[in-house]
């Protein structure tokens, strides 16, 4: 054939073609090139290769998914509160007895924070979370189903030690699975959700409790709603099986392909187009890979404890007392704010008085009270009244902490929330369901901020164990808490509000010192290798 011009030139062409190509698969240094827009063998980073898969059905599903998931962890340690007044007159409970069934919860919390984290960050967070979710389920129901002292406390201890490595992994499984846009607003839903989900099971408990039992079903009431309460766990766990693992887990362990696996899937779920139209073909490396590959898995699980060694340490530290603060101090007011209120219901005394003398008089009648008469509508109510403020502080939070900033937040949240504990005693018993409610609201909030730090200053590695750790260290504030509640608020009432007023301004000190600059990990990362 004549060698014409446009011979010559197809041939040039597909020359070309050819060179690009090896190009794009193998480079100069025999790595693929960064991502290219216009490349079907394109490589990118994690954070490039989410946002090429979109946000579209996937992130409202998971959305979606974060509601009873964020409610389960209330659920959990805050059914035996509103079970509590009921309970303790058909079970026959002293105050102590009563502090250790709600206390069990956190418990089993505790016990179990010392292995969730390590085991979400050496094993995965999918697997995980089906399995938590559902066997804390199925302790709920059991606590409720067997009202005997000794088994009810069991079964609260074994839900605590389910549901207290839930929340952290499923925070740490929203930050590493939804694009970078948007990821903030995300996470600080979650406390949205929570919030939300205090009032309903305030609700819940109002529909529930008060109600007559027909003689035919076996349990009474404070039992049924008990049950109800596993309901947020049951659905958590069926959906996660349906969702994908953590991209983000999978490669910082080294497994790239099932990493672009799940954002393919993300892509299709997304958008409806077939994997193959994904545009990124190829995850960089992290150096990272071939260690890990060649770790044991007890290495692998105590990598997540690098958070107690530097640079994670030192802020870990501050960062979680801070927490143990706030959390001690919302926490142990909520679990008996219930009994509180039923017996400022059912005081003879003049509201005028204060909040504390009409608790010493109900303290003082509770022999002579029936499970039937502290049944009260009007106190289930007033709860659902007080939650909602939570509720809507999460709206202000997702508004305004852009504009704001987190510690700026964080420190006018604790101040408040210190005067609103100070002049809860002076105020009538009337109004201070009010004062309480902001009281929740502010640290509702604090505690929102302080966990989205934990996720932005802490690396991917550790993530989960840093989340865990810090709820760790603030059940483990709440149990000698909760019987300093249990044994003094009826006969130094004031002293433990000036306490918690205390609790709030050391609070704002430690916030003030604390950077919110992320820590920089030592793994640096890599184009992965053609193969």
């Amino acid at each position: 054939m004549e060698d014409t011009p446009e011979v010559r030139n197809g041939s040039k062409r597909r020359k070309s073609e050819v060179v690009m190509v090896s190009d794009l698969v193998v480079g100069e240094s025999g790595r693929p090139p960064m991502a290219r827009s216009n490349s079907t063998f394109s490589a990118a980073d994690l954070e490039t290769a989410l946002a090429k898969a979109g946000c579209g059905k996937f992130n409202l599903a998971l959305l979606v998914l974060t509601f009873p998931a964020s409610c389960t962890s209330s659920f959990d340690t805050s059914s035996m509160s509103f079970a509590m007044p009921a309970a303790s007159v058909d079970l026959d409970l002293t105050l102590s007895q009563g502090a250790l069934l709600q206390s069990s919860c956190y418990a089993g919390m505790i016990i179990g924070g010392f292995i969730w984290g390590p085991l979400s960050d050496a094993f995965g967070r999918k697997k995980l979370l089906v399995i938590g979710y559902l066997v804390d389920a199925l302790m709920n129901f059991l606590a409720g189903a067997f009202p005997i002292f000794p088994l009810m406390m069991l079964f609260k201890f074994l839900a605590g030690l389910m549901i207290c490595g839930l929340s952290p992994i499923f925070t740490a499984y929203i930050a590493e699975i939804y694009p970078k846009k948007g990821r903030d607003t995300v996470i600080l839903s979650t406390g949205f959700s929570s919030a939300t989900g205090q009032v309903l099971q305030a609700s819940l408990a109002m529909w529930i409790i008060p109600i007559e039992v027909p003689s035919e079903i076996p349990f009474k009431s404070w039992q049924l709603f008990q049950m109800a309460s596993a309901l947020p766990s049951l659905i958590s766990g069926i959906g996660c099986l349906f969702f994908v693992e953590s991209p983000k887990f999978l490669a910082d362990k080294g497994n790239h392909e099932g990493a672009l696996k799940v954002c393919q899937t993300i892509y299709t779920i997304n958008t409806g187009n077939r994997s193959s139209a994904y545009p990124v073909k190829r995850l960089n490396n992290t150096s990272r890979t071939t260690d890990y590959e060649n770790k044991s898995k007890l290495s692998k699980l105590l990598e997540g404890l690098d958070i107690l060694k530097p640079p994670f340490v030192q802020r870990a530290v501050v960062l979680f007392s801070i927490n143990i603060l706030a959390v001690g101090s919302f926490s142990t007011l909520r679990l008996w704010l219930p009994e509180m209120l039923t017996f400022v219901s059912k005081s003879t005394l003049d509201p005028n008085l204060g909040l504390c003398p009409l608790l010493e008089e109900g303290n003082s009648m509770r022999g002579n009270l029936s499970s039937t008469n502290l049944h009260s509508r009007d106190v289930f109510s007033t709860m659902m009244l007080v939650n909602s403020g939570c509720l809507i502080g999460h709206i202000v939070l997702l508004c305004t902490f852009s504009c704001i900033g987190i510690k700026a937040m964080q420190i006018i949240c604790s101040l408040m929330a210190a005067t609103c504990a100070l002049i809860i005693p002076f105020i009538s018993a009337s109004y201070v369901f009010i004062v309480v409610s902001v009281f929740f609201t502010l640290y509702d909030m604090c505690i929102t901020c302080i966990i989205k730090m934990v996720v932005e200053i802490f690396p991917t590695r550790i993530r989960a164990t840093s989340i865990s750790f810090l709820m760790l260290t603030s059940r483990m504030g709440i149990l000698p808490l909760n019987f300093l509640m249990a044994n003094f608020i009826y006969i130094y009432c004031e002293y433990l509000f000036y306490g918690l007023s205390l609790f709030g301004l050391v609070i704002a000190g430690l916030i003030l010192i604390i950077s919110k600059k992320p820590i920089e990990d030592d793994h640096q990362t890599s184009p992965i290798k053609g193969k």
